[in-house]
């Protein structure tokens, strides 16, 4: 079967699509995982009788902590937009993909039209 430019884009926004929501599962794996973290910390301190509190090491523990959840959390920000549209663009392409395959094979097979894209584009000396 003959492979379409179109076909490719259409797997690379499905590829990178899959990307981005791979990242994002992450991160907010991530995230869970620095939440509990931090958690544990408190219910350590709770635990603690106040004489024996280590205020330094505590607080550089919970700082490292916090650190690290404001790096996950700020890229997963940035990274929500991209989650959000790409997953709504997506279905959308989807949705309307296969109809629009449907009429271009129609269409080819109905004006008999045997050239590629490639062979059009070297012709005319355009690099696709």
């Amino acid at each position: 079967m003959e492979q379409y430019l179109s076909d490719e884009l259409h797997c690379k926004i499905v590829d990178l699509q899959t990307e981005v929501k791979d990242t994002y599962r992450k991160l907010n794996m991530m995230l869970s995982a620095l939440d509990k973290r931090i958690s544990e910390l408190y219910h350590s301190l709770e635990r603690t009788p106040p004489d024996d509190v280590d205020a330094i090491a505590f607080t550089s523990q919970l700082k490292a902590v916090l650190e690290r959840r404001r790096v996950v959390k700020d890229e997963r920000a940035r990274l929500k937009l991209f989650n959000g549209l790409a997953g709504h663009s997506l279905r959308e392409i989807e949705l309307n993909y296969d109809r629009a395959l449907q009429a271009s094979f129609e269409i080819r097979q109905d004006f008999h039209v045997e050239l590629t894209l490639e062979e059009v584009a070297a012709e005319m000396g355009v690099k696709i």
